[in-house]
């Protein structure tokens, strides 16, 4: 298939996203079938199984492609400031990012009513597994230039991290709206709870953040590029699929 025609397919495979992410905001996931996704991106049915097996897949990959968006995002940041590599930036910028994409907000508040089963779903737990994998590799780098406690052990300071922070996304749904705080001020408290129980009390070496930086941002990378496949879905199928 020529580059154009390629071309062409993924623009279609971005409009069946965008159909599939519209109609599981408005309606959840339980209701949302691939008839819907193929009427809203005025395709045919068989047609969006040309681009994803399953209909698990296919809210996979946009749960997927939200997640490439704000690892660019945290890239861009990186690179303007090496000090967002912190692990209490990193945790705060999260909290603030999630804002802009709801879908994934549900993913971490574990919302049920926006996306269902898909929450546990089987097929997500190769993403889930490279998500972990890159954390803890991340934490083992910064606590090798310094920059988090080694007074505990590795997994055990993932353990508590993960139990702390996902507090921030778990607790509101279970609060009275007028106990809730604001996004900012739960940024800040995110952040002021991880810089003050796992990391050194020492301000960082700015020559150490900007050594470091690079090969965070390729970390960064690299996970991005595991969840860029997820998102292209049946790749070869794809680039032989017949013209809309």
């Amino acid at each position: 298939m020529a580059d154009g025609d390629f071309s062409k397919q993924r623009q279609r495979a971005e409009r069946i996203l965008d159909a599939a992410a519209e109609l599981v905001l408005r309606w959840g996931y339980k209701r949302v079938t691939i008839d819907e996704v193929a009427k809203r991106a005025n395709i045919g049915k068989g047609t969006v199984y040309l681009h994803w097996k399953t209909r698990e897949a296919l809210f996979l990959a946009v749960l997927a492609r939200d997640s490439l968006r704000m690892f660019d995002r945290f890239a861009e940041v990186m690179r303007e400031d090496p000090a967002e590599i912190l692990l209490h930036r990193v945790m705060r910028r999260r909290l603030l990012l999630l804002e802009e994409f709801p879908l994934l907000q549900a993913l971490f508040s574990r919302d049920t009513e926006v996306l269902g089963n898909l929450v546990v779903e089987s097929t997500a737990r190769p993403l889930q597994g490279h998500k972990l994998a890159a954390l803890r590799e991340y934490c083992g780098l910064l606590r090798s230039h310094g920059l988090l406690r080694t007074d505990v052990d590795l997994d055990g300071q993932l353990y508590a991290i993960n139990a702390a922070v996902f507090g921030f996304y778990l607790l509101d749904p279970l609060l009275l709206a007028e106990q809730r705080r604001p996004i900012d001020e739960r940024a800040e408290m995110v952040a002021t709870m991880v810089q003050r129980a796992f990391e050194p009390p020492e301000p960082p070496d700015p020559d150490v953040l900007r050594a470091l930086a690079p090969e965070i941002i390729g970390r960064f990378d690299q996970l991005r590029a595991r969840y860029a496949q997820f998102v292209q879905g049946n790749t070869t199928s794809t680039r032989e699929s017949p013209e809309e």
